[in-house]
């Protein structure tokens, strides 16, 4: 090979003509150069392609199963269940709600769900609850003091709408009052107020 860098080739002239001296004073003392055969290496011929490199062959991540769980002889949750419904259908005939609630230590929507699934119902409470007795004396005797102050707002010339927000209730509890005590409250109409008695 040709070197580009001429100062170097200039430079190496000298101890090149003393190795080709060198030859010639073998080669003329009977000396002999033998060349070994081929090592048979075939260089592969450079080939030039415009095509692109195969792609990459995709990642693909390996699924590891993981490892399946012991074999539960028995669902412990419906276990636990079963023995809470058998407590509270025991106290069912004798207790309400709210009493075996106290007993048991568990919340009212517990028991009901527990008497829904099971099929067992609790004692009622005597006082009727929020419909009792007692409860309906009281909002008769309520609706009564409405409908007094409902006549009263009647001949002031109120609305509909201002009355039963100065009470406090809503629209229906207000028209069953007015119902349930016959009072002739005419609504409100467009560009007049209510009509005073």
């Amino acid at each position: 090979m040709i070197s580009n860098h001429l100062g170097m080739v200039e430079a190496l002239r000298p101890a090149s003509n003393e190795l080709a001296a060198a030859v010639e004073q073998f080669l003329a003392a009977g000396g002999h150069i033998e060349e070994g055969p081929a090592c048979g290496y075939i260089p592969k011929p450079i080939t030039y392609s415009n095509q692109m490199p195969p792609a990459p062959k995709p990642f693909v991540r390996r699924r590891v199963e993981p490892a399946p769980l012991p074999f539960a002889p028995f669902d412990v949750r419906s276990n636990k269940r079963a023995k809470q419904a058998e407590l509270a259908k025991a106290l069912a005939p004798t207790h309400t709600q709210s009493q075996a609630s106290m007993a048991l230590g568990m919340t009212s929507k517990t028991l009901k769900a527990l008497a829904k699934d099971f099929g067992f119902t609790f004692k009622r409470s005597e006082h009727g609850g929020y419909n009792g007795p007692e409860r309906q004396k009281q909002l008769v005797e309520r609706n009564a003091k409405f409908a007094e102050r409902i006549k009263e707002f009647k001949e002031q010339g109120v609305t509909q709408r201002q009355a039963y927000g100065r009470l406090g209730i809503s629209r229906k509890t207000f028209e069953r009052i007015l119902e349930e005590h016959g009072i002739d409250y005419p609504k409100a109409c467009l560009g007049r107020p209510s009509c005073a008695a």
